[in-house]
């Protein structure tokens, strides 16, 4: 069997098991009768085979599947509530699941519409071995101010995603500056031989906690920000926060205010002028009187020539 068979059917097992935390082993054949994947038409996985999917699912992902041998055998992820709480495992589930859901939709995929990320993802698993390795990477890199590609050397500290966009945070070796690189920006990508020595207090979550998107300002202290949210937005603001430190302070009949500890960059700015006229900025008075500034300067590109 190809390895990319392989892959599928851990996928396919993993999402199961994580999907219906507590199932038997009757329950998982029954389902894998009727799996797309079975192309061979099989009636249950066998148990060798079984025991195989759960070592290499181990040693691939770090999934621990147990069996809970209290009344009726079922299986379960281990510690499936502390995987939960970490963001990229979650990230991980949540993209076993969809693929999932596209492998069965034999026949009506054209119905199953999904957002497209722009590219780079080819450089995900050498920038995580860098990672891993603490290897020294070698770029290409052009953004859209750039002419030309240009050169950089960066120590690979960590991985993010935005706005359907993969980003690099490393340190530029020869400037010793921190910078993020988009991965669909990248010309070519090489490991090195020079190793880094990862400094014990980097913290990835820490170091964008006060940050919307992936600009991390140095001269943009985070502050209080308040912001009055009207005509249903305040509803899709509650359900998707702005940031981690949302706070609804105050409930109307027709809107509601929230406040957030944020840098005020770049991002943010973006993310708020998306609702348009339904949400405005309250507070601090400088960051109300930018978006002005924005809104004058939108007013005058329409006004009338």
């Amino acid at each position: 069997m190809k390895q990319s068979e392989l892959f599928r059917r851990y996928i396919w097992l993993v999402d199961l098991i994580y999907r219906n935390d507590g199932i038997t082993r009757d329950e998982i054949n029954r389902c894998w009768s009727r799996s797309r994947l079975n192309d061979g038409k099989e009636d249950e996985i066998p148990e060798r085979t079984f025991h195989r999917h759960k070592v290499a699912i181990k040693d691939l992902f770090d999934f621990d599947i147990v069996c809970d041998r209290h009344g009726e055998k079922t299986y379960h992820i281990a510690h499936r509530d502390t995987l939960k709480q970490d963001g990229a495992i979650e990230w991980l589930l949540n993209s076993f699941a969809v693929n999932n859901v596209l492998s069965e939709c034999h026949g009506f995929q054209h119905r199953i519409l999904l957002e497209s990320v722009p590219g780079g993802q080819q450089y995900l698993m050498p920038i995580v071995e860098a990672m891993r390795d603490s290897k020294v990477l070698s770029l290409s890199y052009q953004s859209f101010r750039m002419e030309a590609p240009k050169p950089y050397e960066v120590e690979p500290y960590c991985l993010k995603i935005y706005k359907q966009r993969w980003y690099l945070l490393g340190r530029i070796t020869d400037r010793d500056v921190m910078r993020t690189f988009a991965l669909d920006r990248i010309k070519d990508i090489k490991q090195t031989d020079k190793t880094f020595l990862m400094p014990d207090s980097f913290d990835a979550e820490k170091y964008f906690e006060n940050t919307i998107g992936i600009i991390v300002d140095d001269n943009c202290p985070p502050q209080t920000i308040k912001i009055y949210a009207v005509n249903g937005q305040q509803d899709y603001i509650r359900s998707l926060p702005l940031h981690p430190t949302q706070q609804e302070y105050e409930t109307g009949a027709n809107g509601a205010k929230f406040s957030i500890f944020a840098q005020p960059n770049y991002d943010l700015i973006q993310e708020l002028l998306r609702y348009g006229e339904d949400v405005v900025v309250l507070t601090p008075k400088w960051f109300r009187d930018k978006f002005r500034e924005i809104v004058n300067k939108m007013s005058y590109n329409y006004s009338e020539e």
